[in-house]
């Protein structure tokens, strides 16, 4: 067997990406050609992800969210407090202490939001 093919001149594995000698305008008047050779085409259509900046800016502030969440509870946890240089925890406790308390801020606006929606809808 020479080649192999199915479904016009795509030839075997993922689908290919078509070329124009592929696409028939009239079926009648062009014959379907195969490819010569014993070619066989593993590849498949190489597409390249665009992201718009809206999706970009969301994963950006997503994942500063999850950085300050995780330093707030450390934070509250008291992680690093078993750190013995005292200049080095001093520094991380720098970070950490805002990072709790805006978490502790978010947390009770939050609550306050859905305590008064509840309120609306128990009405």
């Amino acid at each position: 067997m020479d080649v192999v093919s199915f479904h016009g001149g795509e030839t075997t594995g993922s689908v290919g990406v078509k070329t124009n000698n592929q696409i028939r305008k009239n079926p009648i008047e062009t014959p379907l050609q195969t490819p010569g050779g014993d070619t066989v085409n593993f590849r498949g259509k190489d597409y390249e992800e665009s992201s718009s900046a809206g999706s970009t800016l969301l994963k950006g502030l997503t994942s500063i969210a999850v950085v300050v969440g995780a330093l707030g509870i450390a934070h509250k946890k008291n992680v690093f407090g078993k750190i013995k240089n005292a200049n080095i925890r001093k520094h991380i406790e720098k970070v950490t202490e805002p990072c709790y308390k805006i978490c502790h801020k978010v947390k009770e606006l939050v609550m306050s939001a859905y305590n008064k929606v509840k309120d609306k809808f128990s009405k």
